[in-house]
């Protein structure tokens, strides 16, 4: 058995197809097809149903793909924890795609990374959630820095159904941010029904993913929320207490306009805790400054923990 193999049986249970799992690894169909027969015959199992219509697992390809899974996961745990000990080490270099949600790619962190790798080029972008987990599947970017909020449960499950890996690497809070004028000034904790019939603000990219987990709790139609693209334009229109706009604990560390109390947090009764986290396809398809990135998020964000 090659480690490869176990890849291409992820890819293939991934899209139901060998065609279209064949070109996301760049293998011809036919070295897949051969690789995935002799996995079959070097365990005496039968691990897929081949049809016209495409491929499905067999109940036991379902419990071989999890051994797999978990194989391939302790294999990029030994490349996170080892390949920066090599004797020989290289001068990292490269391009690195990094999708994050805004306010999560905890700059300093990624400026230290930069200044120990002065030639990784590093291009930030940023998405909502659920694109930055359809851009690394589909190999649009490198890794992502996401939100995940606990009305989530199912998302690390999906996550890992696309072949990716998740890594939580901090637990943090959001809270409403409301300025001086604002009617919420004198306010120290609000209730979720209370913030729902408040006019909202959201940041753009956003807005779509926010504005999905409240309609979970509001009719859409009684909703005030907007979206802005413009940061001058959502700060003001907190800051004039026009509208509220959401804050992680990361953010309200980093942004100066809670530091001159411009703006004040407001702690949300429950319905407030988040999972900031690193998603991430197969160590071994990444090249060695991803690996390193990767590596280097997970220890330098101990520092952000509680």
């Amino acid at each position: 058995m090659r480690i490869e193999q176990l890849h291409y049986l992820i890819a293939v249970s991934r899209h139901k197809s060998i065609t279209a799992a064949a070109k996301e690894i760049h293998v011809s169909q036919q070295n897949l097809s051969v690789a995935l027969r002799n996995l079959e015959e070097e365990f005496g199992v039968e691990l897929l149903v081949r049809s016209p219509r495409g491929v499905t697992l067999t109940p036991e390809g379902e419990l071989f793909l999890a051994k797999a899974r978990e194989i391939v996961a302790k294999i990029d745990e030994l490349y996170a924890a080892f390949s920066k000990e090599k004797p020989a080490k290289k001068v990292l270099k490269g391009r690195l795609l990094i999708d994050a949600v805004p306010y999560m790619t905890m700059p300093d962190v990624l400026v230290s990374f930069q200044q120990l790798h002065p030639q990784v080029s590093l291009t930030l972008r940023e998405n909502s959630p659920p694109r930055i987990v359809r851009n690394v599947a589909q190999g649009l970017s490198h890794l992502g820095i996401i939100i995940r909020t606990f009305e989530e449960p199912g998302l690390v499950k999906f996550i890992h159904d696309l072949g990716l890996h998740y890594d939580s690497l901090i637990e943090d809070r959001v809270f409403v941010c409301a300025g001086r004028k604002s009617p919420l000034k004198h306010k120290h904790v609000i209730s979720l029904l209370e913030l729902l019939q408040q006019r909202l603000i959201v940041w753009g990219v956003l807005y779509d993913w926010i504005l999905e987990i409240l309609t979970r709790h509001e009719d859409p139609a009684k909703l005030q929320i907007q979206r802005s693209d413009n940061v001058q334009i959502y700060k003001k229109m907190i800051e004039e207490g026009l509208a509220v706009g959401f804050v992680t604990g990361i953010g309200l560390e980093k942004e100066l306009i809670f530091k001159k109390g411009e703006v004040k947090a407001i702690a949300i009764e429950q319905h407030n805790r988040i999972s900031i986290a690193l998603v991430y396809p197969p160590l071994d398809t990444l090249s060695e400054a991803a690996r390193e990135l990767i590596a280097y998020l997970k220890i330098a964000t101990q520092d952000y923990r509680s």
